[in-house]
């Protein structure tokens, strides 16, 4: 099996751990108590796994932006919450309330389309992840968080973006120099929930 993904190496206070990104069309109509049971049987193997509502995620520097803030709480001894895998449900959501940070970003009933981040210092380990991910959930979307206009209305309102902070990263008006901008201005606002505010 060929897979979609991102992977890249995220920086720890011991070194470098492996981050492996993907979105995975829902084709097996999984609900939101088997995408649980799938995220917990998965966070098992490796030093962190959560599933995303891909529809809440602008763009992979979106989730790699909050997955180095997740670990850069947990190697500052600072996390809002008791594990990474929730941590990442926290800066991704750009919350320091677990259950808000849930209910924007986390799973629910007939999502069409799931985001999966999985971390540790084995890549095999994530990539194995990941495939379990494709074959449980559903192949992967290609191009991963293709953006559309409905989207980025919807993540500005839920990160309570203007369009003055839009253009100060762009003039241009096509969808994918918005998306840009918009994951750029959510990244402020995820770096934001440790300084607390």
């Amino acid at each position: 099996m060929v897979l979609t993904v991102i992977i890249e190496k995220l920086t720890t206070k011991d070194g470098e751990l492996c981050i492996g990104i993907c979105e995975n069309q829902n084709l097996n109509n999984l609900d939101t108590d088997n995408l649980l049971k799938l995220a917990s049987s998965l966070s098992e193997s490796v030093l962190a796994f959560q599933l995303f509502n891909s529809l809440m995620i602008a763009d992979s520097i979106h989730l790699l932006s909050g997955a180095q803030n997740a670990l850069n709480a947990m190697n500052g001894k600072y996390m809002i919450s008791r594990s990474l895998d929730v941590e990442l449900a926290v800066y991704v959501s750009a919350q320091r309330q677990i259950g808000l940070a849930l209910d924007i970003v986390g799973v629910k009933d007939q999502l069409t389309s799931i985001a999966a981040v999985c971390i540790d210092e084995d890549e095999e380990k994530v990539w194995q992840c990941l495939t379990d991910v494709a074959k449980r959930v559903g192949e992967e979307v290609t191009p991963m968080f293709n953006p559309n206009s409905e989207k980025i209305s919807s993540l500005m309102e839920i990160f309570g973006i203007t369009d003055l902070e839009i253009q100060q990263f762009t003039k241009e008006s096509d969808l994918v120099s918005r998306t840009k901008a918009l994951s750029k201005c959510i990244v402020s606002k995820v770096s934001q929930v440790a300084l607390g505010s």
